[in-house]
């Protein structure tokens, strides 16, 4: 235990070249977390310092009560609650965090522990019947039982929580898709994912390097369930309910323009033959 407390003291409270990236999860940061290690930077990559986010997203699963357990989640807390305070403790922390949109967030995100999702479906339907396992009915799943708010609420349940920080008091550039925050000994690099690969200036500045390249990392290809998300995405049916739940938040109006959003509803409304089933407004 000792020695595992002194490696984090070592990493988290003294590296020169740690770089936060704090952010909400399938935002593109595999990418940006590569290239920082291809110039020598240590990235330290966390989605939350409270709560693993498989749990926050999966809550209303029955199955995540086995993948993450009282014991995991508090073992968990703990731990980050650790490199929190050292980190806090850094004369200078470089911070980055990525936004990305809500709908395409929340699809990719349904699929990351796609396990927890397949054992409730097994556990409680027939299975025996194609319709109660068929690709409709996991979509039917996503809709009714998925944490689809966690994104949007990110930067309230989460950032505020930990840095003291509200993002949405200070100024955003959405045509350009960026901002810096500074507090204390915190200096928070914002972006969004829609225009990260045009970030590439935007980080070499805030990381004061003389020259920085982003290589983009598709990790949904290298999943096992690729072929079946892209065929879950082809027919998903968000209703406009849905949509403006998400969409007309004050999220979405603080880092994208309103054409940008009207776009993104767009997209969604030409993929919509049949209503969405109901879904939570409480998560």
């Amino acid at each position: 235990m000792l020695k595992k407390i002194n490696y984090f003291n070592q990493t988290y409270r003294k590296k020169e070249n740690l770089v936060l990236i704090h952010q909400m999860g399938k935002v593109g940061s595999t990418s940006l977390t590569k290239s920082l290690k291809s110039y020598g930077y240590l990235p330290l990559h966390i989605h939350s310092f409270y709560s693993p986010i498989s749990y926050e997203m999966y809550k209303n699963y029955h199955a995540i009560k086995f993948y993450r357990s009282p014991l995991h989640r508090l073992n968990y807390f703990l731990t980050k609650q650790l490199v929190l305070k050292l980190l806090k403790s850094r004369k200078k922390l470089k911070v980055i965090s990525i936004v990305r949109e809500p709908v395409s967030r929340n699809l990719s995100m349904y699929f990351q522990a796609f396990h927890v999702p397949l054992m409730d479906i097994n556990s409680t339907t027939d299975n025996r019947q194609e319709a109660n396992t068929n690709l409709q009915a996991f979509r039917n799943d996503f809709f009714q039982k998925f944490n689809h708010h966690y994104g949007i609420n990110w930067f309230d349940n989460e950032f505020k929580r930990t840095w003291h920080i509200d993002v949405y008091n200070y100024p955003f550039h959405k045509e350009e898709g960026y901002t810096v925050i500074e507090k204390g000994n915190v200096e928070v690099l914002l972006l969004t994912m829609e225009k990260l690969n045009e970030a590439e200036q935007i980080i070499r500045g805030f990381l004061d390097m003389e020259e920085f390249t982003l290589t983009n990392e598709n990790m949904g290809e290298q999943k096992w369930y690729q072929s079946v998300y892209k065929e879950f995405k082809q027919k998903i049916q968000p209703s406009e309910e849905y949509l403006n739940a998400l969409y007309d938040s004050k999220y979405m109006k603080h880092f994208y323009t309103n054409d940008e959003v009207e776009t993104f509803k767009g997209k969604y409304r030409e993929e919509t033959h049949t209503p969405t089933p109901s879904f939570s407004t409480t998560n």
